[in-house]
């Protein structure tokens, strides 16, 4: 134990929460098929780039739009992520999915995708990295040890 003092019930029930936040997305990532976490990853690639375009005021790359569309699509349509019981994954398809239709509609007669809806491609990229961290690092490990809480599985060696 690094601290001398007893941790109160509250940290104790924090790092609690910690660690069964992490099993419960263990176990949401691990029913993932194939295809699903591979447009996930796709989706996750594509927002940050797009995000990095926004924050530099550069137009978006192609190529990126199209992936990004045809992944939020795919997430949405084929395993309804924006109607999904859980929180994390419904939160990531009904941003990315109104991302979506919105650039969509900057294409075509709709109205022009505005700076505000732009600047929302910066957060699909933490939200997708939240959903898939399953692992805790070595910082929670010796918060976890320092709490009493033992953890058996993978750890993030970072």
């Amino acid at each position: 134990m690094t601290n001398d003092t007893k941790p109160s019930a509250e940290e104790i029930a924090r790092w609690e929460r910690i660690k069964q936040d992490m099993l419960d997305r263990a176990d949401v990532v691990a029913e993932f098929a194939d295809d699903e976490r591979e447009a996930l990853n796709e989706l996750r690639w594509t927002s940050m780039s797009i995000s990095e375009d926004v924050n530099y005021l550069m137009d978006f790359c192609y190529n990126d739009v199209i992936e990004f569309c045809r992944a939020a699509d795919f997430l949405c349509e084929e395993y309804s992520w924006n109607t999904s019981e859980n929180e994390d994954k419904r939160d990531i398809g009904e941003k990315s999915l109104a991302l979506a239709e919105a650039l969509r509609s900057d294409a075509g007669d709709g109205p022009r995708l505005s700076y505000g809806q732009a600047k929302d491609f910066g957060g699909i990229y933490p939200r997708i990295t939240g959903l898939l961290r399953t692992k805790p690092n070595k910082y929670q490990m010796e918060r976890f040890a320092e709490h009493g809480i033992t953890w058996e599985g993978e750890v993030d060696e970072h």
